[in-house]
């Protein structure tokens, strides 16, 4: 609707009703559970269900589109309109949100099939579809037109105020120039592309060097897209917080700039919640009235358009309110043109922010580090239990609140069910089909859990919270059951784990961004380009998009090493990668960083650079580090005074994301080509990719491996004028399949690391 409004019957009566506190739930666990409740009350109806409807509204002269789903409709002289909820309310009337939904529901059949009076019912169902609670009222088309006309007329008001924001939002994007003095080389095909993308609806896969400038290349047609009304909404994805550091620069200076968009940004609720406990009013008194007050604050923020609101502006709001900063900052998100947020909130099912991902048609996706996005949709849509890991939560509970206790009884049935599978051997370490028992337990289990999170009764709730966690996504896993998972078993001593692991993460990629107002795939690394859309569920009808260096191919030397870091290896080849490093590092004063296959290699290497090497100063990543430690870290080679040469692992915290410009990192050595430790899941991720793709080692180890290894080489070459030593250690980078893998622009300079240093750096 162009000139009207489009609202669902869900956010209508969101918005007329808000809730006063937080409380647990709303979450996967009810919308397994409420699924299972509707389907088992749907199937013994006589009516129809699950009927779709709309109805055009006209309050004075504006034209408003009011849709949804009814769960059940009767016809008949008085039709019957029936909501189901499962919930065991025993209140003597409906809860208020609930017959809203009816009464729209009803308003809309009385005006679509013209009946004067309309039965409005609201069902409070079991798990197992058993009405508990009725409700019933018949009510005359006129009482209903009264009723969910005041609604929509108090709805209407908020809307007119965020057309004329939108209005004035476009205006400003018109006039918007690009927020740096110039393009870079690359940087306007690339937006042009992204502008067509968006336009057009569809999804761009692009790779590009680091350092080219992408995320303003990326944002800015985005934002000339959304003042055009191309799309409503960018969700800007990142897959590390820091890399949300360049995207919010260029958004900064486009608002310098006269740009009146809103820019929020949702972080992790354990990153802003000030004390972690059960978002309960009787546990935290920021959940008790929460949304009482939260419309003040968001008054509050929309005052100064100039605002980013970043974590900090929204923990002050947050503290100044007393609200729930996390709650607080998904309304922020709700209402902001720009939304930058975790790939988890649109990707996972336990995260995902849904009031904005149910508009996503409306919406456009801009993905950066998008080589991420393959590993962590898997990880969220997967699930696993082990009878080891539930062992000792079944004994703190048990001295809690006795052996008898619902919950524990559920509990010990789940640890019985997977201690009961058969060892695996060979072959049989892959299940065919999920056992019924073991996944009726743990839907027991689940709804036990949620019980006693609903109603702690003073026993510590951390263990049941850790239980929805594990449970939550097995069940969901357990529903969606297809060729692209595998059902893996693992036995040790008398304990048995089971995975429902996601195979084929592509299928639901491209289910959630194909009905977008397109999604833009970007990174540095996201090569090559036809083996990563097909990975990321895009077929030859998305775009894809490349762009060489835009620096001068002479400010890096890359030399290869003939070392074995294979692991049978390691031991031998210690001493060598230790002299190479010395040998690097000799080349020029300044910093260094080398990047290792995992923390053992990496101290085993150690043990032989401390023999009296004359070394710049050490700073070695460890597995520990607390955020301090990682800022100390950063804080040493951006802004320190005196060489230092950095140990870290590739592929972790240090090897991405992370800017060192200038002399800030002159030179980078990389052990070993980064291929992923042997684990039964990696053999069924090799196995599926190789029956889908052909090349199953190459899709599931040496793409991800090698893409680790562009990542650390990308922190040397930031500008126009930055040189760097790259060292790559390891035989197989002479083999044509690593070889293949790297970029045409690395200069490579043989294997004399002082002879490529001198003739760099002179």
């Amino acid at each position: 609707m162009d000139n009207g409004y489009r609202l669902s019957v869900r956010d209508l009566v969101a918005f007329c009703f808000p809730p006063e506190d937080i409380t647990p739930g709303g979450g996967v666990e009810d919308m397994l559970a409420g699924g299972q409740a509707h389907r088992a009350r749907q199937g013994r109806q006589e009516g129809q269900t699950e009927i779709p409807i709309q109805h055009i509204y006209w309050l004075g002269a504006e034209e408003l589109e009011l849709f949804g789903r009814m769960d059940a409709f009767t016809q008949g002289e008085v039709p019957l309109v029936e909501e189901m909820k499962l919930s065991a309310w025993q209140g003597d009337a409906p809860l208020p949100e609930h017959w809203a939904q009816a009464v729209c529901y009803a308003d809309m059949a009385a005006r679509e099939w013209g009946a004067a009076e309309v039965r409005v019912q609201v069902s409070y169902l079991s798990i197992g579809g058993e009405v508990l609670r009725v409700f019933e009222q018949t009510l005359t088309a006129q009482e209903l037109a009264i009723q969910v006309d005041r609604w929509l007329n108090a709805y209407l008001l908020f809307a007119r105020r965020e057309r004329a924001h939108q209005e004035a939002r476009d205006a400003s994007i018109r006039s918007l120039a690009f927020p740096y003095p110039s393009f870079r080389a690359g940087q306007r095909e690339l937006a042009a592309q992204v502008y067509t993308a968006v336009s057009r609806k569809k999804r761009l896969f692009a790779s590009l060097p680091t350092g080219t400038g992408k995320s303003a290349a990326v944002l800015y047609p985005a934002l000339k897209a959304l003042g055009e009304g191309k799309t409503t909404k960018l969700l800007y994805l990142t897959a590390r917080n820091t890399a949300r550091q360049s995207p919010l620069q260029a958004l900064e200076r486009m608002k310098a700039q006269g740009l009146r968009a809103r820019v929020s940004v949702l972080t992790a609720k354990e990153k802003l919640c000030p004390h972690m406990t059960r978002c309960h009013p009787d546990d935290c008194p920021r959940a008790k009235g929460h949304y009482l007050r939260q419309e003040d604050a968001v008054e509050e923020l929309l005052q100064d358009e100039a605002l980013l609101w970043t974590d900090e502006v929204i923990m002050d709001a947050a503290q100044k309110h007393t609200l729930c900063p996390f709650e607080l900052a998904l309304r922020l998100t709700e209402l902001s043109d720009v939304a930058m947020m975790d790939l988890n909130y649109a990707f996972d099912p336990f995260a995902q922010a849904k009031r904005l991902m149910n508009q996503r048609r409306k919406m456009t996706l801009l993905v950066d580090e998008a080589h991420h996005t393959v590993d962590r949709v898997r990880e969220s849509l997967s699930g696993e239990l082990d009878s080891a890991v539930l062992k000792p939560y079944r004994a703190a509970f048990g001295k809690q609140k006795g052996r008898k206790h619902p919950y524990y009884l559920a509990l010990n049935r789940v640890i019985h069910e997977l201690c009961a599978l058969a060892a695996p051997t060979g072959d049989e370490s892959r299940l065919t089909e999920l056992p019924a028992a073991l996944t009726e337990s743990v839907t027991e289990l689940m709804e036990q859990a949620s019980a006693l999170l609903a109603a702690p009764y003073g026993i510590d709730i951390g263990g049941v919270v850790e239980m929805l966690r594990l449970t939550l996504p097995f069940l969901y896993a357990a529903e969606h059951l297809a060729e692209d998972y595998g059902i893996l078993l693992n036995a040790h001593g008398k304990d048995r784990g089971i995975a429902l692991y996601c195979l084929l993460p592509g299928k639901e990629i491209a289910r959630i961004t194909k009905p977008m107002s397109g999604a833009v795939f970007f990174s540095g690394t996201l090569s090559p380009l036809p083996a990563m859309r097909q990975l990321l569920g895009g077929t030859e009808e998305d775009a894809c998009f490349s762009l060489p260096s835009p620096f001068p191919s002479d400010n890096l030397a890359v030399v290869r090493g003939r070392v074995s870091t294979r692991y049978e290896d390691r031991e031998i080849s210690a001493q060598q990668v230790a002299d190479c490093i010395v040998q690097a590092v000799r080349g020029k004063v300044g910093n260094y960083i080398a990047y290792f296959p995992s923390y053992a290699y990496l101290q085993l290497v150690l043990s032989h650079l401390s023999d009296g090497a004359d070394l710049p100063e050490l700073w070695i990543q460890r597995r520990d580090m607390t955020e301090e430690d990682r800022e100390d870290f950063f804080t040493a080679f951006s802004a320190g005074t005196k060489p230092r040469l950095g140990l870290c692992v590739l592929g972790g915290l240090f090897s991405e994301g992370v800017d060192l410009p200038g002399e800030c990192l002159i030179g980078v050595i990389v052990v070993g080509v980064g291929l992923p430790t042997p684990s039964q899941k990696l053999r069924a991720i090799q196995d599926c990719y190789g029956a889908h793709f052909g090349d199953g080692f190459g899709y599931a180890c040496r793409i991800p491996a090698m893409q680790k290894v562009l990542q650390a080489g990308g922190r040397l070459i930031r500008s126009e004028t930055d040189k760097g030593l790259l060292v790559l250690l390891d035989n197989r980078y002479y083999h044509r399949e690593y070889a293949s893998l790297l970029p045409p622009d690395w200069r490579l300079c043989g294997e004399d690391i002082a002879k490529a240093a001198k003739e760099l750096w002179s």
